[in-house]
């Protein structure tokens, strides 16, 4: 048996009636390090992580805790010893918050003042009021975020060296879901716990795995740290897999239309005057000369002068008193190329134009700078 190991499941088949989920499934996980299980649906994430802790029987092969064989006729003995958080907390609808977090050591028949400590503790490293009018309260009556943290609470109660949790944050907003993972990166820095989490969702798993398990149809396709899936992926699963959930491939899907600045004035040349004219409302205005034109501009905090014709067609485009340019982006191109030709041309703003070369706004750092 491998000492550093917290679970060792050893050749595990377990299937569904006659759906075979694994088969001759092999996995350590090392103590002290959050582990990422990963893959599309029914994939075998969640039953991988239901046989570490005995809620699923494997039909062969042997779990290992601690390098003991897990007893499954104690299951519930055995569980008490790690922590369990799911998805939307799991928490007891007709309890209130004390007795959700207290009901293992209740069971087991911890002492009052004992139990009153541990929960101080709790609230303490996950930023909860330790007050008697919000422990009273039923679950339904707390945010969304503050249900997480005390399902997280809960499942830390019993102090386990080691943590499951499946799909902890996906039922929360991108906000909170952010904030209570920096929360959780922050624990883990402070409680060196062995945890292991089922996500789908890849970025997550950057974010909180020291290593991340691929998982495909019940095997895994890859085991590593973050890296060498970016760097070093084994099979064109892995390297399709990482491709179709990239931050990159989402931002194709968004064009640039949906995010650019059309709060501006667009400049077109009549005889000897300068017609100035803004692109979302009626405001017009003539200047005789580029001075007055300019200094109009600057009022505005515009610091780009950009040419059209009496069609709003693009000609050109430059920062007041700089050389012209006709570089300029489609309205359909979409996000990721924005930034690519922003960056590669190091310009703090570009011209983009709808499909009759008209100017409909401009894309800009400042807009880079909010994605």
């Amino acid at each position: 048996m491998n000492n550093n190991c917290a679970i060792e499941m050893k050749d595990i088949s377990f299937s569904y009636g006659e759906k075979q989920i694994l088969s001759h499934f092999q996995l350590n996980i090392e103590r002290g390090k959050t582990y990422c299980l990963v893959g599309s649906s029914g994939s075998g994430k969640t039953t991988t992580l239901r046989l570490m802790n005995g809620l699923l029987r494997p039909q062969k092969g042997e779990v290992y805790i601690d390098s003991t064989k897990f007893n499954f006729h104690e299951g519930e003995k055995w569980r008490r010893k790690m922590g369990y958080s799911i998805q939307g907390s799991g928490l007891f609808p007709h309890l209130n918050l004390y007795e959700n977090l207290s009901i293992i050591a209740r069971k087991e028949r911890w002492l009052k003042k004992d139990i009153d400590h541990r929960i101080r503790e709790l609230c303490l490293l996950m930023n909860l009021p330790y007050e008697p009018d919000f422990l009273n309260k039923k679950p339904r009556q707390i945010s969304g975020g503050q249900q997480q943290r005390v399902g997280i609470a809960r499942a830390l109660f019993m102090k386990p060296d080691i943590m499951l949790m499946d799909e902890p944050f996906s039922a929360l907003d991108p906000i909170t879901r952010s904030e209570i993972q920096k929360e959780f990166i922050r624990l883990q820095s402070k409680l060196h716990l062995t945890i292991v989490l089922v996500t789908h969702d890849l970025p997550e798993a950057f974010k909180m795995a020291d290593e991340i398990v691929l998982l495909n149809h019940g095997k895994i396709e890859q085991k590593g740290r973050p890296s060498q899936f970016l760097l070093s992926p084994k099979t064109e699963f892995v390297k399709n897999f990482v491709d179709s959930h990239s931050p990159g491939n989402i931002l194709k899907e968004v064009f640039l239309y949906s995010v650019i600045n059309t709060n501006l004035y667009v400049t077109e040349k009549v005889n000897t005057a300068f017609q100035c004219r803004h692109l979302e409302n009626k405001d017009n205005h003539i200047f005789n000369n580029e001075s007055e034109l300019e200094m109009f501009l600057n009022s505005k905090n515009q610091k780009f002068l950009y040419w059209v014709d009496k069609n709003n067609v693009f000609i050109e485009s430059h920062e007041i008193r700089m050389k012209p340019s006709t570089l300029h982006l489609k309205s359909t191109d979409n996000i990721l190329h924005g930034m690519q030709t922003l960056l590669s041309a190091k310009e703090a703003i570009i011209p983009v134009l709808n499909h009759h070369k008209q100017l409909m706004g401009v894309f800009s750092q400042e807009a880079l700078n909010v994605l």
